[in-house]
């Protein structure tokens, strides 16, 4: 049997950079509704959305199979994700250093170490999801790059 024959993937590139610089856009605005409410415009999230789309499609013009390939995109995408729950987390202290008058009576106020954290209902949306959503990206790009090596033996054992 011949070996896969390597490539490089533009698309995969493509879709990894999209991804992931809408994610840090999601994650910059997290922060800066809080922090500086006049900061979250539409020129600073294209800015950070393209700065970050093409330093994550740089990235991706390695060669590998279409399975590897799609594996490293799919593994990238789940760990941006992963880091949403750290926005909403930075935005609650924020929020607790100034908070907005809408959060008082949502029951959304905790105090942990003596540190208040405030939270808005999408916040917490926002970081659950990016939570869910980053763990099964991560589960299945991890499960893209391992497939290889997860195939049948002789006896009817995985060898992993």
């Amino acid at each position: 049997m011949r070996p896969p024959r390597e490539r490089r993937s533009l698309a995969a590139a493509l879709v990894a950079g999209l991804a992931c610089g809408g994610l840090w856009t999601l994650f910059v605005s997290t922060i800066l509704a809080v922090a500086r409410p006049g900061m979250t415009t539409a020129p600073v999230a294209l800015g950070v959305w393209t700065v970050t789309g093409l330093a994550v499609a740089a990235f991706f013009r390695s060669p590998g199979t279409p399975r590897q390939i799609w594996g490293r995109v799919t593994l990238t995408a789940g760990l941006h994700a992963l880091a949403l729950p750290v926005a909403a987390a930075i935005s609650f202290g924020a929020t607790g250093i100034w908070p907005p008058p809408e959060t008082a009576d949502l029951g959304l106020n905790l105090h942990v170490f003596g540190v208040r954290l405030v939270g808005t209902p999408a916040t917490v949306r926002l970081a659950v999801g990016g939570f869910v959503a980053g763990l099964l990206l991560v589960s299945i790009g991890d499960r893209a790059l391992r497939g290889r090596a997860m195939t049948r033996s002789g006896g009817g054992r995985l060898v992993g």
